[in-house]
Parts: structure tokens; sequence; C-alpha cells
């Protein structure tokens, strides 16, 4: 068992106005035939808002292009710039890094090369991808800007990835088939002929999530919270899961209910309000939780 962290885009939002999803669904309503102006979209969660653009554009064009779409988002996540706290999350004592952005800002924070290493191909989904970069692993658990097609954002997609996920961990566990850590193979990644993925490493180690808002359609991510929980209330020896929930004012309803909620799913929520900026809040979880 290890130290890991998972970790979303809130890290590059600390210098990029266009790392944040207003200014992603503005790029692809301007850049679609999107036939009337998009109602409600504060109400709409990110993934069926994404599919809404997505069809009424196809509607609008008479032709499916979804390509096209996830091209646009990708070139935009590619001018993503890199900060310090990159740097700093890659010289933390975690083997590995779990990601949910499809950005390099992580690899390219160490300035040495980083190689794919995937454990086995994918094409649309993610549950083996990865890149080695200074004795670390960065999983792109959400897709990677280089194959536009693995980007996960659409409810379509969440689904077939969950259904891919759950059948991983679920599949008869003899040989080298399934889920390593279900088979009590708890060093999968200390021998070279293991096949694992990044939920394995997820349920066996302590995750420390972090610039992750864990919105209600990402439902692989509260699928895994829910499975882990479940391990473990049935005796398993999983790790531990702790959710960094940082705000610049008050929590909300909706925030209480989420936390409530973790809580329940057997993750320690540990809440922080930014009084100083979002900046300071992580220099602080470095420094106390890696020393960095």
């Amino acid at each position: 068992m290890g130290t890991a962290i998972l970790i979303g885009n809130g890290i590059n939002r600390l210098n990029n106005a266009e790392a944040s999803w207003t200014h992603v669904l503005k790029t692809m309503s301007a850049g679609n035939s999107t036939p009337r102006e998009l109602e409600f979209v504060k109400h709409k969660p990110f993934a069926l808002l994404y599919e809404e653009i997505l069809l009424t554009t196809a509607s609008a064009e008479k032709h499916f292009d979804e390509m096209r779409v996830k091209t646009q988002i990708a070139n935009l996540v590619k001018a993503l710039k890199g900060n310090d706290f990159h740097h700093r999350v890659m010289s933390c004592d975690a083997r590995h890094i779990l990601t949910t952005n499809y950005d390099y800002n992580l690899e390219k924070a160490t300035r040495q090369q980083f190689v794919q290493k995937n454990l086995q191909s994918e094409t649309k989904y993610s549950i083996f991808r990865r890149y080695g970069v200074a004795k670390k692993f960065v999983w792109h658990i959400h897709g990677e800007v280089d194959a536009p097609w693995t980007l996960t954002l659409g409810c379509d997609q969440y689904v077939g990835y969950l259904q891919k996920l759950r059948g991983y961990a679920t599949a008869e566990r003899t040989g080298q088939r399934g889920s390593p850590f279900k088979r009590g193979e708890m060093d999968f990644d200390a021998r070279g002929n293991f096949i694992y993925s990044w939920l394995d490493v997820f349920l066996r180690d302590d995750v420390h999530i972090i610039g992750l808002g864990l919105d209600f359609t990402e439902i692989d991510l509260w699928w895994v919270l829910t499975y882990k929980g479940r391990l473990k209330a049935r005796g398993w020896g999983v790790g531990r899961t702790y959710f960094h929930d940082w705000h610049l004012d008050d929590v909300g309803d909706v925030g209480q209910a989420k936390r409530s909620l973790l809580t329940s799913l057997g993750v320690e929520v540990k809440p922080g309000v930014c009084d100083s900026g979002f900046d300071s809040t992580y220099d602080q979880f470095l420094a106390d939780e890696f020393g960095v």
C-alpha cells in the first residue's frame, strides 16, 4: 500500500482562465451550428449539456461529427500552461498520479522525457492509459489530448466507460484475468508480469483527491468510490480516500450534500476555506501532506 493523488482541473485553473468548463462550453457553442441559445445552462450537468450541444449541432447540420467537437476541445486544452504546482505535485512521494485532465502539464513539469506505458491497448476508454516519467506513472483516466476520441465528455461515453470499469473489476479472477487487487496481488506494480489498472491503484492506496469538483455526472468516479466503500464494508484491506474540498466562500447546500454522501461512502472529507486564494491552499496541502 502506498499513497496516490487524484488531481482534477483545479490545478490548471490557477493560471489559465480558459481552463474553466464555462469557457469550454462557449467555445463548443461558438464553433458549431447550435441552432438556438442554450437554455438553463447553469442548471444542467456538463455531461448532458455536452450531449445537447452535440445533438442539436448534428440536427442543424444534418451530420453527426463528434470527432470534430472533441478535436476542438483537445486543441483548446493543448494551449493550457503549466505552473509551479504541477512541478511540486510531481515531486511528491507518490508513485501514481491519477488525473482527469487531458493535458500533459504534469509530465512536462518534470522536464524529463515521458513515455506512454499503457498496459493494454485502448482506442476509446482509459482504464490502462498512463505515461511513465521520473519513476512515476501519470494515469489519464478521462483521456488525453493527443487521442481526442478518448476524451470522456458526454453521458454516452461515461456510461460506456463505467461498463468497462465494472467488467474489469468483476471479471473472473484466474491467471492474468481481471483485477490483480481482487486476486489479492497487492504488489502488482512491483512485478513485471501483471496487467493492472488505475482502479487497482485507487483501491489499494491511500488516495488524496484535490482540485476536483466530483460532479454527480462523473458516474465512473462515484462508482469507484462506492465500490471501494463496499469492499471496505466486506472486510477488504483497501486504502483510505481523502477528499480535499476547498471553497472560497460558503459551500452551499449542494456542497454539504456531497460531503454527506462522500462520508457515507467511507471517504474522509477535509474541508478548507481559501481565505488567501487557492494558491495558498495548494501550497499548504503539499507542505502538510508531502513536505514539498
